[in-house]
């Protein structure tokens, strides 16, 4: 728990950049590109790693979170807690070779793409069935697709709409916010305050004994707790940035240069219009609309691995009126294993913010 604790406080956006195996260039290639920075792997950087030496170590993180998720099982399975490196549980030992046997499959079967996965046969329990589920639950109908499909302008306008109008919108150029994180226990909470000014933005969460700051300031994305600095990979960076390009919904078309309407869908028994975007630099995500109200409900990300995909997720529900503008007022996290949900208290907009909020410190 302490260290799924660590994890939850450091890491508040997705555990580790999705760095993939380099390949070894062609002669064309080494003539025209410039060479490629070295990867360092998790053999190279942790201690007593047997199976995932070649992995790029930036994975590692997420790798363990989705083997725990996908067992439906703490660290401590495992692992000797504040002693990760030892092999004293046999837990551990069987791991590796259940890891062996993935890659394997996927190697022998797939071409080496990653089909396979612990959740594949695990699906969130520590042992996988070996039986059929004899009363597997009724498939959910997909909604009645629309004889005209909306158009994203439509879906986009709505959104604003919902908002409080493209208007209202613009006249807000700042905004503060206290929140609360709330923990999955629903009793662990930790005070939060928020702030956005244009295109920046800065949180500040503050934890019985750390105090953890991240922000963008218009180019860059930094983190940092009380003791230092914290090295932010490249889809941890986005999240953040992501945070500070939606503080005004009508920014959207601005992040996303293509966006698309695929079908609609159902979220929590609700109709929601499912879209596709992705940004200039190809980062791509799925968002999610509700049909009826127009509101931003979800939106989601995924990282590749060795093991699968590192999903991140944010739900927004709790839309309220707050000065002309409304604001989703309950934001969930969620990435496997590690979850929280944000409870918004006050929001004043256009409050003075002062522009070292999203500087770094030096």
């Amino acid at each position: 728990m302490k260290k799924l604790k660590l994890i939850a406080i450091v890491l508040s956006v997705p555990f580790f950049a999705a760095l993939i195996f380099r390949t070894q260039p062609t002669a064309a290639q080494t003539q025209t590109t410039p060479p490629q920075t070295q990867v360092e792997t998790a053999g190279q950087k942790f201690k007593n790693i047997k199976v995932l030496n070649d992995m790029p170590a930036d994975q590692l993180g997420k790798v363990m979170n989705l083997m725990s998720a996908s067992l439906g099982v703490k660290c401590s399975f495992c692992h000797i807690v504040d002693e990760w490196a030892k092999d004293d549980k046999k837990e551990k030992g069987t791991a590796r070779e259940m890891m062996k046997m993935t890659l394997e499959i996927n190697k022998g079967h797939f071409e080496g793409k990653t089909e396979v996965t612990c959740a594949t046969c695990h699906g969130g329990r520590e042992h996988p069935l070996s039986v059929p589920n004899l009363m597997p639950p009724a498939p959910e109908e997909r909604p009645a697709q629309p004889a005209v499909k909306p158009t994203m302008d439509q879906i986009l306008d709505k959104y604003v709409a919902a908002s409080g109008g493209a208007a209202a919108l613009q006249k807000i150029t700042s905004r503060t916010i206290k929140a609360n994180r709330v923990e999955p226990n629903g009793k662990t909470t930790e005070p939060e305050m928020l702030y956005f000014k244009g295109n920046k933005y800065a949180l500040s969460t503050t934890y019985p004994k750390a105090t953890v700051t991240e922000a963008f300031d218009g180019t860059n994305a930094w983190k940092r707790s009380d003791t230092g600095p914290i090295a932010l990979t490249s889809d941890q960076a986005e999240q953040v940035k992501r945070e500070a390009e939606l503080f005004d919904p009508a920014n959207l078309k601005n992040v996303f240069i293509k966006m698309d309407f695929r079908f609609v869908d159902r979220i929590d028994g609700r109709e929601v219009y499912f879209v596709t975007a992705s940004t200039a630099a190809g980062v791509r995500e799925r968002l999610y609309f509700d049909a009826e109200t127009g509101f931003l409900v979800r939106r989601s990300s995924a990282t590749p691995t060795v093991f699968g995909f590192f999903v991140y997720q944010v739900d927004y529900s709790d839309y309220k009126d707050f000065g002309g503008v409304k604001l989703p007022a309950t934001i969930k996290y969620s990435m496997p294993n590690i979850r929280w949900t944000r409870q918004i208290l006050e929001v004043k907009n256009n409050a003075a913010v002062d522009d070292a909020k999203f500087a770094e410190p030096k």
